[in-house]
């Protein structure tokens, strides 16, 4: 990687060699002894290195060239190293502040707040000039690149930079928006130039934060940042969006996993925004038979939508479902008809409200080719007898439980009761908020009843030592079958 530093013209970034010629006579001796050649054995000090943590790993590498180079390959796997901090303006050119081992460029991230020597009006072209100063390293080394924004136009900026690239090997990249803008208009979403093809990109994140999701604005204006990434990979297997729009996935043709959060945008632009048809009709369609694990959720402020008579795909080869049941309704999906392979379901609580989790299962019909049940409960919520039976009663081939909820001394023990008519293979149960000791042994007694190998943690739980002291002998009795 050829740059300009600011103490030196272009060179070769690497890390200052410490040369052995310094030490005592005898060191020629000592370097060609058999402990000596084996710590400057690169396949030695992957074994070692791999032991230390990351402080300690910079440590090592200032050792010797040897340790240098194998300790930057293996920290640049482990973390990201932030390009904000390295470069600085001098006059109106852009220089390396600090030299850089070029396998430290395998993880970047990039925000857009740099030195103070880059005033916030040259920004977006920093951005880009990054690419070019980097274009080796970015073109031959990096395989995952975290970008952070507050601005559309520095997301373009990337775009650029990435453009002037071409071929990458980059495989993976992840958007983070923290727009607050409040004076953008619909006017000002539109179409981006496309990029080369990405063949090697096969994973992309977009993510908008929650406190932006709810305060901020302008989130929706990224949509074609994001469309044209994705119209970059077609060989992409991964796409994690959360946002207030709904990317197109028609050249998506080897997508398999499917995360995708919809919130709606403060945005007057935003509003009365089909959601449902969107997400199920336009957006899943094009990959119904190639995704294997999908996970979406709605939050958009409104409460009991039901969604009747839409034209659903069949989702042909789906494994894995994960449903955050709230606000929208889909009827005549949730059934064996549309998800006919369908082994692993998680019922996950992500906005800590959960009192649609009834009303959701009453959209499932019986399946019986579930075989691993997750439920994902946040907050205070107190799970009911009655959606535990209706889940034993949906779901009746379980083989694998794992459940997280919060209960009251009054429904601990009614709520394990069901899941004891699963043939379990295995179990984990986690409960919150316990505050008697006497539940917290009544809690184990029901679940030494259930089937397969069990395991079960209490968390936030609020009881004194003398109370606990009291059902220390029912505790340890009811824990015997407990792994």
């Amino acid at each position: 990687m050829k740059l300009r530093s600011a103490s030196s013209t272009r060179q070769g970034i690497s890390l200052q060699n410490l040369s052995t010629q310094d030490v005592p006579p005898n060191s020629a001796e000592n370097n060609n002894s058999a402990t000596s050649k084996a710590l400057r054995n690169p396949l030695v000090l992957d074994v070692v290195f791999a032991q230390l943590n990351n402080s300690d790993l910079k440590a090592a590498r200032l050792v010797c060239r040897e340790w240098a180079d194998v300790g930057a390959s293996l920290l640049g796997k482990r973390a990201f190293l932030d390009i904000n901090k390295i470069f600085q303006l001098k006059g109106t050119t852009l220089h390396l502040a600090t030299p850089v081992h070029d396998k430290l460029t395998r993880s970047l991230i990039i925000r857009d707040r740099f030195h103070p020597s880059v005033p916030a009006k040259r920004t977006d072209d920093v951005i880009t000039q990054i690419f070019t100063e980097l274009s080796f390293n970015l073109s031959q080394v990096t395989r995952e690149i975290k970008f952070y924004t507050t601005l559309k136009k520095l997301a373009i900026a990337f775009l650029d930079g990435l453009r002037t690239l071409k071929a990458t090997q980059i495989q993976q990249i992840s958007l983070y928006v923290y727009s607050t803008n409040w004076n953008v208009n619909n006017a000002q979403i539109q179409a981006i130039v496309k990029l080369p093809i990405q063949k090697n990109l096969t994973s992309l994140k977009f993510e908008i934060p929650s406190n932006i999701r709810k305060w901020g604005r302008g989130v929706h204006t990224f949509q074609p940042v994001l469309q044209v990434w994705i119209d970059s990979a077609p060989n992409l297997t991964s796409l994690d969006v959360t946002a207030s729009f709904c990317p197109s996935l028609e050249g998506c043709k080897n997508l398999k996993v499917l995360k995708f959060c919809y919130e709606n945008c403060n945005h007057m632009s935003c509003r009365n925004f089909d959601i449902v048809d969107c997400t199920v009709t336009t957006m899943l369609t094009p990959v119904k038979d190639s995704l294997t694990e999908l996970e979406f959720s709605f939050d958009v402020r409104r409460s009991g939508d039901q969604i009747r008579n839409i034209d659903v795909p069949i989702m042909s080869n789906l494994i894995s479902l994960t449903v955050n049941p709230g606000y929208v309704y889909i009827q005549e999906f949730f059934d064996e008809k549309h998800f006919p392979k369908l082994r692993n379901l998680t019922l996950r609580d992500q906005y800590y409200v959960f009192v649609e989790l009834s009303t959701h299962l009453n959209f499932w019909k019986q399946y019986r080719r579930v075989e691993s049940f997750v439920l994902q409960t946040s907050g205070n919520y107190r799970i009911n007898l009655q959606d535990v039976e209706r889940i034993v009663h949906l779901f009746p081939a379980v083989k694998k439980l794992d459940v997280t909820v919060s209960v009251n001394s009054n429904l601990a023990t009614a709520v394990m009761i069901p899941f004891r008519r699963w043939d379990l293979e295995e179990a984990r149960l986690v409960v919150r908020n316990v505050c008697v000791a006497t539940e917290l042994a009544r809690v184990l007694r029901y679940v030494a009843n259930w089937k397969g190998g069990k395991r079960v943690n209490f968390e936030n739980t609020y009881i004194k030592q003398d109370a606990l002291s009291a059902c220390c002998q029912d505790i340890i009795l009811y824990s015997r079958g407990l792994q």
